[in-house]
């Protein structure tokens, strides 16, 4: 009983809010939704004085208006954010269908069609093709034709509706995938580049390596500079790397002040060549803060270097490149050591 009386409360608060966004021409987009459903809800007194706020002074509810919102009162600079979009779309979609339904009277074809959909959200399938999915509800929703005039004009009002929908998830997508600080692929889109190059990798013939890549001492740096100065380095070191990789050579930030790169047909003493490259680079330039007003002297990094085996995850991979990674740095830092020379 507790469960449906929950779930009516949440339907209860889709029919409020999507009706105020219609209203004040706000588009119907996963992040508009968590913000006008928080709104309704009363979850936030904060969210719902802006907005009351901006109502009594007329304010228009554009872009920047709608971004502002989010940003201020909904978002998370995670993959929590992503998931947060999908189940807001989940529960848009529940409130279109019934609307395309009510008007058109298809209700079984479409309708199941729709539930099946939103079924394929459910869970944590964060990595289903959710931009295919509402392309088959824009479809079925074209495929239900003419009934008139105000009807047609409200299923075109719903397909565009659901294409912003889809513009917006594939945003979101691609933003969980990059480091929020230095606007390089993070841990997860690395994870996922492994996924790919391990299935094509051949362990002696088209090898796959890894190296990991830590900034030397950069505790004693933060903590000297401060951490916006650290932040600079953090961003200085991506942008430079990101510079000296390669082809199909794969860079993102690991964590922290490490960073790795995955390097495909590379066997590992090729992988010797790139890691020299950028441990040189680092050894031989000063760098300044971004105003240019301090010298901040030369900044070193230690780099371990692995070579995939087959059918091994990647944390094993990980373990073997943190190891050689921990051998150089505590034998003098500012070196690159692979797994080879840890076992010799």
């Amino acid at each position: 009983m507790k469960d449906e009386e929950t779930k009516e409360k949440l339907y209860e608060y889709v029919r409020l809010a999507l009706p105020l966004m219609s209203k004040h021409d706000v588009p119907i987009t996963p992040r508009n939704y968590a913000v006008w459903y928080k709104y309704v809800s009363g979850e936030s007194h904060e969210l719902r004085l802006a907005i009351d706020n901006a109502l009594s002074k007329n304010e228009e509810f554009n872009n920047e208006k709608n971004e502002t919102l989010y940003c201020r009162f909904c978002a998370e600079k995670d993959e929590n954010e992503l998931r947060r979009l999908r189940d807001g779309l989940q529960q848009i979609l529940s409130a279109i269908v019934k609307e395309v339904t009510d008007l058109t009277g298809q209700t079984e074809k479409y309708e199941t069609i729709v539930s099946d959909s939103v079924s394929r959200l459910s869970g944590d399938g964060l990595d289903s093709n959710i931009s295919e999915i509402i392309n088959e509800i824009i479809e079925e929703t074209k495929a239900i034709g003419n009934h008139g005039r105000v009807v047609q004009q409200k299923l075109n009002e719903t397909t565009e509706n659901l294409h912003l929908i889809q513009k917006e998830f594939e945003q979101a997508k691609n933003a969980a995938l990059i480091d929020f600080l230095t606007g390089v692929p993070n841990r997860k889109a690395l994870n996922d580049k492994f996924m790919d190059y391990s299935s094509e990798a051949v362990p002696g013939e088209k090898d796959l390596c890894l190296l990991l890549i830590d900034i030397d001492h950069f505790k004693l740096f933060n903590d000297k500079y401060g951490h916006v100065v650290g932040d600079e380095v953090l961003k200085y070191v991506a942008r430079k790397v990101k510079e000296i990789v390669r082809g199909r050579d794969f860079f993102a930030r690991y964590g922290g002040e490490e960073f790795a790169v995955l390097l495909p047909q590379t066997p590992l003493a090729g992988a010797r060549v790139p890691a020299e490259n950028i441990r040189k680079y680092f050894a031989e330039t000063s760098m300044k803060t971004a105003s240019g007003s301090e010298k901040l002297g030369t900044i070193t990094v230690s780099i371990g270097a692995a070579c995939y085996r087959a059918g091994e995850s990647f944390e094993d991979l990980v373990e073997r490149a943190d190891k050689a990674l921990y051998f150089a740095k505590n034998t003098g830092r500012n070196r690159v050591i692979t797994e080879v020379d840890v076992n010799s």
